[in-house]
């Protein structure tokens, strides 16, 4: 997929025109870069401020094309950039983003104060952590890497080699390739942060992460940081990172400053209500808002903001829904009240807790959730005929469609791929009355998956997983 980047890449670079020469001459380095293909050409260029500067003279770029431009650095260092899936964070992440610019502020602050640091921002799910590090990594077009569990994006090994490839395009460090034991453990980074702020000394070098709490802690092979972060970093050199409020914590000497998303209630819920205030221009959500008791637009922003407990994932959610007429009959207050109870009235209204139960539904679904890749309708279908389950495809596609709102949809040469879309879900799906009352357990769910995977690796017609 490098080339594809490349090619999407350079056509967005040549739709652009500036008259301004500083401009203009970063547009040909980085067309240049793109027709050698390669960074090993291209040694001693800082991509890195050649996209900045595009980015910055034109406002108009889609997220989409910002996106593209993001991912020059790592397919510049021939790695496949789709496979950290940036594109596709940017654009789902940052759309209808609204405000937070309380926590913008808070980062900028922490940039002014210290030499260099972690500034971990923590928050419960569904308060749009990602979203918010994905729309300062569109803004700023930093060094950026997002751990993502449904993706399979968990392990120290891809963390090191999507951030030192990027480190290298970026500063024009003079590596023509990741050397081989670039990801055995945080020594080769550290070297590159080092050689970074001697590259561009004087200009910060800021590198986003987010989700720590979806790393894979037993696939950090010799590190004993999470993600093999550095304990010491160079200063000028900071990390914005974000994470559950679970007691994952850092070993380091460098500031570790705490940015909590729950000491601004009144902040949040500014704008989730600025939010919920875009929606009901909606012509569905007009309608909607016209056959309530109180049928004005401040009445369902405040009552819905009430309901979702502040919480963008349930609107994420529920918006849609009363756009697609889920709830045309009902009034507002009869909706669930908060996320956790959304997903136990969504359970209930699919027919999850129907007697007898409907275990071949309550199986496909456990298997996305524990698998730790996207996978197809046909991998889904294999895995169950493997155990010995009497099931059709057609069944398992339609299961797929029932619950598409609360999964990602790739595009792949095996068809359509699927993975839950956010953690949250695969926490409710885990909650220990949930599993008794779906009659199923984590345990089993998981050896439904490894006894196949076992069988393909040593070919007995079962199958693996795409890396």
């Amino acid at each position: 997929m490098t080339d594809a980047v490349l090619v999407r890449a350079n056509e967005v670079l040549s739709a652009l025109y500036s008259d301004d020469p500083e401009v203009q001459r970063a547009l040909q380095v980085l067309g240049d870069a793109i027709k050698v293909g390669n960074i090993s050409g291209s040694t001693g260029v800082a991509v890195g401020r050649n996209i900045r500067q595009v980015v910055n003279n034109f406002p108009n770029l889609t997220t989409e094309q910002v996106a593209l431009l993001l991912e020059l650095r790592s397919a510049l260092m021939g790695l496949d950039a789709e496979k950290y899936k940036m594109a596709w964070i940017l654009e789902d992440k940052t759309k209808d983003f609204t405000g937070r610019e309380h926590v913008f502020q808070a980062i900028d602050s922490f940039l002014a104060n210290h030499s260099s640091g972690y500034l971990i921002m923590e928050g419960e799910p569904g308060l749009g952590k990602s979203a918010i590090l994905a729309e300062y990594v569109r803004r700023t077009n930093c060094i950026a890497h997002f751990n993502v569990r449904g993706q399979g994006i968990v392990r120290a090994s891809q963390f090191l080699e999507h951030i030192c490839a990027q480190l290298i395009a970026d500063r024009g460090l003079p590596y023509p390739a990741l050397p081989t034991d670039a990801t055995q453990d945080g020594a080769f980074l550290e070297k590159l942060l080092r050689e970074a702020m001697k590259a561009q000394p004087g200009e910060p070098l800021i590198i986003a992460v987010d989700a720590l709490d979806e790393a894979d802690l037993e696939a950090q092979g010799s590190c004993s940081n999470l993600l093999c972060l550095p304990p010491v970093l160079p200063e000028g050199v900071y990390f914005i990172m974000t994470k559950r409020p679970n007691g994952i914590d850092l070993v380091a000497q460098a500031p570790q400053v705490p940015l909590d998303l729950m000491n601004f209630p009144a902040e949040n819920r500014n704008d989730v209500e600025r939010y919920l205030g875009r929606c009901a221009e909606r012509p569905q959500v007009q309608t909607w808002i016209e056959r309530q008791k109180e049928p004005t637009t401040a009445a369902f922003v405040r009552d819905l903001a009430d309901l979702s407990e502040n919480n963008f994932m349930y609107l994420r959610f529920v918006v849609p829904e009363i756009e697609t007429g889920h709830y045309r009959d009902q009034r507002i207050e009869e909706l669930p009240f908060g996320l956790e109870n959304y997903y136990r009235d969504h359970w209930k209204r699919m027919g999850m807790q129907d007697k007898p139960l409907p275990k071949l539904k309550i199986r496909i679904v456990y298997i996305l959730s524990e698998v730790r890749q996207p996978v197809s309708m046909r991998m889904i279908y294999d895995i169950l005929v493997y155990n010995g389950f009497e099931v059709d495809p057609i069944e398992v596609q339609d299961v797929l469609t029932e619950w598409r709102q609360f999964l990602d949809q790739q595009p792949a040469s095996d068809g359509t791929r699927w993975s839950v879309y956010h953690a949250s879900f695969r926490d409710f799906l885990n909650r220990q009355e949930i599993i008794q009352a779906a009659g199923v357990t984590i345990q089993g769910i998981n050896e439904l998956i490894a006894d196949y995977l076992w069988a393909g690796l040593f070919g007995d017609q079962g199958g693996v997983l795409a890396s």
